[in-house]
């Protein structure tokens, strides 16, 4: 009879260490797609950083490039959109060149981005855009990737960024 308890011993010790290496496995999955989400949640601020260091460097608006102030504040202001001759990021010259503006951007590791961008005027509502000119600008930069979905929802974040015409 006491060779059945050793052979039960070890079954139940076999049983014990499998559990524990499948809790061990689970553990260190579970770890690394925790640290890969957040290589990637850097990557997606890191290319919203991008733009909105950016576009702070260029003027508020179109009517206001090489240091014109229009005459009549915010009515002399123009239309959202990018002017004549601007179609790459290079020529943009004032802030709400950004609108419209889509584009794919490949980071370290091939992950690419798809990156959309809206400016629009702001009036201090928060959830109201307005096409009534104003002081204030408003970009919504939106990124989004099939490889932050989970569960097969693609995620996308959004960042916003408001520019006085004051603060130039």
């Amino acid at each position: 009879m006491s060779g059945y308890i050793e052979v039960l011993q070890t079954m139940l010790a076999m049983a014990l260490v499998s559990f524990l290496v499948m809790n061990a496995n689970r553990a260190i999955l579970t770890n690394n797609v925790v640290m890969i989400e957040g290589e990637l949640e850097e990557q997606v601020i890191a290319i919203a950083q991008d733009y909105i260091d950016e576009s702070r460097a260029v003027t508020y608006d179109a009517n206001t490039v090489g240091g014109n102030v229009p005459v009549s504040i915010p009515g002399g202001f123009s239309s959202l959109g990018p002017g004549g001759g601007e179609t790459t990021r290079a020529n943009f010259n004032d802030f709400d060149d950004y609108h419209g503006w889509t584009e794919t951007v490949t980071a370290s590791g091939g992950v690419e981005f798809d990156v959309s961008i809206t400016v629009s005027y702001y009036d201090g509502d928060a959830e109201a855009k307005t096409n009534n000119k104003s002081t204030l600008k408003l970009m919504e930069i939106t990124i989004s990737s099939d490889a932050l979905s989970r569960n097969n929802n693609v995620n996308s974040y959004t960042f916003k960024f408001l520019r006085s015409f004051y603060a130039d």
